[in-house]
């Protein structure tokens, strides 16, 4: 039904800007230290399988995230730029873009204010994907929009990234950084490509792809298995 997919697309939506808003943090505090690099984004179900992948591109003023599903469809792209105090977010197959101002004490505070508490247990170390990573196990409480969620999960920080490679959650999903390579990004990356249209927000970002969509068809960008469970009941942030 096209409600429930514009439901899917917009809890996909706030669950890319958490996973944003986080790396953003940790970003404008350790800007000195990270290097410029690129790497593969994977999301894995206990059990092995893929349920998210894409593309990570850092450099000390620009992201560049992109998302999507094994089936290739509902692919979303993040822009932020530093230089510019602007961030974007596109929707490739509609060809279109929606433009934010950049606030970092925004991102910073969105970040810090979803962790009500947290508390770490050291583990040791561990070489992960080819870097030496802190092994730590971390119990968070983490409150989204009203929703308040406690959870224990292992992380492996890498001191060269000052960010984590990989997370595993206590029923078992991983999210990890896969083939890292060091070194300057194109700029092009960084750009919104030319013959895409501007729009006023995220209602008309979507529709553009819905509106190719057939009814039957679920479209959009799964959530990781155990998250839809966990955000029931919460309120639409983007209205009916």
């Amino acid at each position: 039904m096209r409600t429930d997919r514009y439901m899917k697309k917009r809890w996909c939506f706030l669950f890319f800007i958490v996973v944003v808003a986080v790396l953003m943090s940790a970003v404008s505090v350790y800007a000195a230290k990270i290097v410029s690099f690129s790497a593969d984004q994977v999301s894995l179900a206990p059990e092995g399988k893929i349920v998210n992948s894409g593309k990570m591109y850092v450099t000390p003023d620009t992201v560049r995230m992109e998302m999507s599903p094994p089936d290739g469809k509902g692919a979303m792209v993040m822009i932020m730029r530093r230089d510019l105090k602007l961030y974007w977010m596109i929707n490739p197959s509609g060809k279109t873009y929606f433009e934010r101002p950049l606030k970092e004490e925004e991102w910073e505070q969105m970040a810090k204010g979803m962790i009500k508490s947290k508390t770490e247990k050291d583990l040791g170390t561990e070489t992960v994907n080819g870097f030496k990573c802190l092994k730590k196990e971390v119990e968070t409480v983490v409150e989204i929009m009203g929703f308040k969620k406690k959870s224990r999960s292992t992380v492996w920080i890498s001191k060269k990234l000052d960010m984590p490679i990989r997370t595993r959650t206590e029923d078992g999903h991983v999210t990890e950084l896969r083939n890292i390579k060091e070194g300057g990004q194109p700029k092009q990356l960084f750009k919104i490509q030319d013959g895409y249209k501007k729009v006023g927000n995220m209602m008309e970002l979507f529709a553009s792809s819905d509106e190719g969509e057939k009814e039957e068809s679920s479209g959009g960008f799964a959530l990781p298995k155990g998250l839809s469970d966990k955000l029931k009941g919460l309120k639409n942030p983007f209205g009916k």
